[in-house]
């Protein structure tokens, strides 16, 4: 079944919050927002959301240089803090330098500072940089306050959706913006 497409109005009015704040460097990208009707699936999880750089024809075409795009039946389940939690995700992923040559900004998707499994932090510790850094920052926040609002999202069954945050795609890639189903 086709996948349809909105208006990303919401996430839009969310990242205007988010960009002045958090990714000043992003006040003169040209962003899109837009909503998807149902989360796609990557490796069996579903997609929250996916961060996208446009280049070549399709920048040219929109005059934009990233699209955010949600799943509009994921965004429904989230509580406010939740959105802002996902909307930041997605801006975070979005980053640039200036060409010096040029003074244009030349922009890109990044990958998560960290990217491991629960089970080997718990085998085998921080094993490496990236990890220590992420470990460090992890313990200056408050892990009952985020238990108990977990819990609370989860409701009395305590069960975890499987849900991937975001993917993203470079522009090197000849894909459309649609979702994977797999």
């Amino acid at each position: 079944m086709a996948r349809t497409y909105d208006s990303g109005d919401a996430i839009e009015s969310v990242a205007n919050g988010l960009i002045p704040q958090y990714h000043p460097e992003l006040t003169s990208a040209r962003m899109a927002y837009v909503f998807v009707d149902r989360a796609g699936k990557k490796a069996g999880k579903e997609v929250m959301g996916v961060t996208k750089k446009i280049g070549g024809v399709h920048e040219y075409l929109l005059e934009k240089d990233f699209l955010i795009v949600i799943a509009l039946d994921k965004w429904n389940e989230l509580n406010e803090g939740q959105r802002l939690a996902l909307v930041d995700h997605l801006l975070e992923r979005c980053t640039g330098e200036e060409d010096e040559s040029t003074g244009e900004m030349r922009w890109k998707v990044r990958e998560p500072d960290v990217q491991e499994f629960a089970s080997i932090l718990q085998r085998r510790g921080v094993w490496h940089s990236d990890l220590s850094g992420f470990v460090s920052v992890a313990q200056l926040i408050s892990v009952d306050e985020i238990v108990e609002e977990e819990v609370e999202v989860q409701g009395e069954e305590g069960e975890r959706e499987n849900v991937v945050v975001s993917e993203s795609a470079d522009d090197d890639e000849d894909e459309d913006f649609d979702f994977d189903d797999d």
